[in-house]
């Protein structure tokens, strides 16, 4: 200090003064908040961070599970349906129940096919001939009976009833409980009310709606036959089917009769001399033959109206 003039320690302390007038406008107050506020952002940075990484290790197997029930859900492995028939041999008559709980009647020589297990939209069944249905009720699956020329039948849960042998050149439906929607092959929709019955025409494609005596009808389930106002082409057609024989008629005479008449346990040999009755008919039996792959034809009976 001795060797320093008395300039250069004035400097010196013009130096050390303004040091001093520094250190002491540091805001040391404010400087503590700004590095607790640095401190608070790295640490909300951290847990972030560590936020971010869970929830892409649970994310990661959460997207990978709806990837995979995605997937399987839009391919779906295609199962096949399994379908059981059942027929009514010619001469019979039989009852059936559904795997809906529906009952189904098969008159003689009618087939139905149907799947082991219904759809959950739907419960579709295939006619070949004639049934009576007692249809369970249910709003979220209608009830179809689909025949072979198209023409389909359906509805929720309701008693009716269907011909649609092959044979045959019209297809009915009569209606005895509830309300039956028909859908023809060119889509027309009819609905039934009860005791209406539809006939559509396969080759014309038309089709009438009128009023008819129900029991009429549908009596074939409970093994009675009756006729209300029928020709005898009429009554010799179902005839055939009870019976299981082969009636071939030949009306002679050319004229027209009609007949009012309820069968119930009467042989066939009962049934035509009431029919006889009335008008000049006349018949043959011809027995039953065994074929060649030993099969029996059916017995054949020749009406002649004279």
């Amino acid at each position: 200090m001795e060797n320093l003039n008395p300039e250069s320690l004035l400097q010196k302390a013009q130096a050390l003064g303004d040091d001093i007038k520094e250190i002491e406008s540091i805001d040391v107050e404010h400087a503590y908040r700004r590095m607790q506020q640095k401190i608070k952002s790295s640490r909300r940075k951290v847990i972030y961070n560590q936020c971010m990484r869970y929830a892409a290790f649970l994310t990661l197997p959460l997207l990978l599970a709806s990837l995979t029930l995605g997937y399987l859900y839009f391919h779906k492995p295609v199962v096949d349906e399994k379908y059981a028939e059942v027929t009514a041999a010619m001469g019979s008559v039989i009852r059936y129940e559904l795997p809906d709980h529906s009952v189904v009647w098969l008159n003689a020589g009618s087939t139905l096919r149907y799947p082991t297990v219904f759809r959950k939209d739907n419960r579709n069944v295939d006619l070949k001939g004639e049934a009576y249905f007692e249809v369970q009720a249910d709003r979220e699956r209608p009830f179809y009976v689909n025949t072979s020329n198209g023409l389909s039948v359906y509805v929720y849960g309701t008693k009716f009833n269907v011909t649609a042998y092959e044979e045959d050149d019209c297809i009915e439906t009569v209606l005895e409980k509830g309300k039956v929607n028909v859908i023809t092959p060119n889509q027309e929709t009819m609905v039934l009310s009860p005791g209406e019955q539809l006939i559509y025409e396969k080759q014309s494609q038309k089709w009438t709606k009128h009023k008819v005596n129900v029991y009429e009808k549908v009596a074939w389930k409970d093994g009675k036959l009756i006729f209300r106002n029928a020709s005898l082409e009429e009554i010799f057609k179902r005839l055939s089917r009870h019976f299981n024989v082969e009636i071939q008629f030949n009306n002679r005479s050319g004229k027209e009769y009609r007949y009012r008449a309820t069968f119930r346990s009467e042989t066939l040999p009962q049934i035509l001399d009431y029919l006889a009755k009335s008008a000049a008919l006349k018949w043959k039996v011809e027995d039953a033959a065994q074929q060649a792959d030993a099969t029996f034809t059916k017995t054949k009976i020749t009406v002649n109206l004279y």
